[in-house]
């Protein structure tokens, strides 16, 4: 019954779900149905079987039939050119990342949520250079000034959660680069900074992890981009003489990483052929 109408309920009759409001569906949103009982559906010309799912786009009014279900009303996200979602095809379950359009999800797709590594997750929210020198937030550390900038720093990443449906970027400072690998293509592409880079669904961060403090200590400082200098460490060593006598020396080291050709694949990807060049170097 379909109003505006008014009707007497028949002996033995009763109204299932009450008196139900018409979908105003706007041209940015739709409905999902699914399918419960065999019908012909003469708006769309064809037979719904149970199980089938659909989705009506507006502009329009939709009174659904009581052959089926309304899924969910589904709205058009509009995304920048610098904003993206994962979705996955609910049938094949592929996974594509959209970007920078304005799109609303078919009744075939869902939103993907991407799953970090919890470090990863942590050091998305760090500033690369101003915190470059924290240690791992895991980790104790010897300096309390280190400790207090930790575990501010810890606090505040605590307080915003991350969109896991949402695409994932970071911003690679200026003479600095990071490696992402791709596990379905099995290859790995470096991006140099200035640049924002946007992850993709199948798509991780390369986790640098390289000695630090004094004297230095292996896995002590985590970070995504490994800066390229040029840049100093200082280190301590401690050396016994003939006679038994024990000094310690305090040496810096001057470095930076010379890159001939940055657009250059094979030069660039010895970068990270060395997993902590601190520690080598010290």
């Amino acid at each position: 019954v379909v109003g505006e109408k008014s009707f007497f309920l028949q002996p033995g009759e009763k109204l299932e779900n009450g008196i139900q409001d018409v979908y105003i569906l706007g041209e940015d949103e739709g409905v999902i149905i699914k399918c419960i009982e065999t019908f012909d559906d003469e708006q769309a010309g064809a037979t719904r079987n149970p199980g089938d799912r659909w989705m009506i786009r507006g502009p329009t009014e939709y009174i659904p039939p009581t052959q089926v279900e309304v899924v969910t009303r589904q709205k058009a996200l509009p995304l920048d050119e610098n904003e993206g979602i994962y979705v996955r095809d609910i049938k094949t379950g592929r996974v594509r990342a959209v970007i920078g359009e304005t799109y609303m999800l078919t009744h075939n797709e869902e939103l993907w949520q991407k799953e970090l590594p919890k470090q990863v997750e942590d050091l998305l929210t760090r500033d690369p250079l101003a915190e470059r020198n924290v240690p791992n937030r895991n980790q104790g550390s010897d300096k309390s000034q280190q400790s207090t900038t930790t575990s501010g720093g810890s606090s505040k990443s605590s307080t915003t959660k991350r969109d896991k449906s949402k695409l994932i970027t970071y911003r690679v400072p200026h003479n600095a680069c990071v490696q992402i690998y791709d596990y379905k293509a099995k290859k790995a592409r470096i991006v140099f900074g200035p640049e924002l880079v946007m992850l993709g669904p199948d798509e991780q961060f390369t986790l640098l992890s390289l000695s630090g403090t004094i004297p230095k200590k292996p896995n002590q400082i985590h970070t995504l981009c490994l800066l390229l200098g040029p840049d100093f460490f200082t280190d301590v060593i401690v050396i016994e003489t003939a006679d038994h006598a024990r000094l310690s020396l305090q040496l810096s080291y001057n470095w930076h990483f010379a890159v001939s050709d940055m657009t250059d694949e094979k030069e660039a990807s010895k970068l990270f052929s060395v997993p902590d060049f601190v520690g080598d170097a010290a």
